[in-house]
């Protein structure tokens, strides 16, 4: 059960988030139970400190989104020539559609991320979609749909 438990974990979170330690205690099994449950899985090792970096980056998020009509969002911040808005902070630069769609979905991205609604740049979190996300819905939805982004 703990091997299964722990692969789950893993693989519903960021598992460079998840410290060996921390499921070790979780599942009451040794530290490198859990360091060969994550090599099996092909997964990558825990990095201390990326949890701070996520907070910093999400705050810069927050600091540069504007509330507009219908849920969208509008960016404050900086934008590229291209007009793709940029959270930019200690850590570097991102775009902010990553950010809002890593803050909605609790994963990394897949590919590109694009705006999934009609409103130009908008950054709400809801409104982004990676590679992953719209195959499902490219798949889910009824023949001859034509989909959006």
């Amino acid at each position: 059960m703990s091997y299964e438990g722990i692969a789950r974990a893993l693989a519903n979170g960021d598992p460079r988030e998840l410290s060996d330690h921390d499921l070790a205690q979780r599942f009451h099994v040794e530290e490198e139970f859990v360091a060969r449950v994550r090599a099996e899985q092909g997964l990558p090792a825990f990095s201390a400190g990326r949890r701070a970096r996520r907070e910093v980056v999400e705050a810069a998020y927050l600091a540069h989104v504007e509330d507009v009509e219908d849920g969208h969002q509008r960016w404050t911040g900086t934008v590229t020539r291209d007009g793709v808005p940029m959270v930019t902070t200690r850590f570097g630069q991102e775009s902010a559609h990553r950010v809002a769609f890593r803050m909605a979905t609790g994963r990394p991205p897949v590919g590109y991320v694009r705006v999934s609604c009609e409103y130009p740049h908008c950054v709400a979190r809801g409104h982004q979609a990676d590679r992953r996300l719209r195959e499902e819905r490219r798949r889910s939805a009824p023949a001859g749909t034509v989909m959006a982004a």
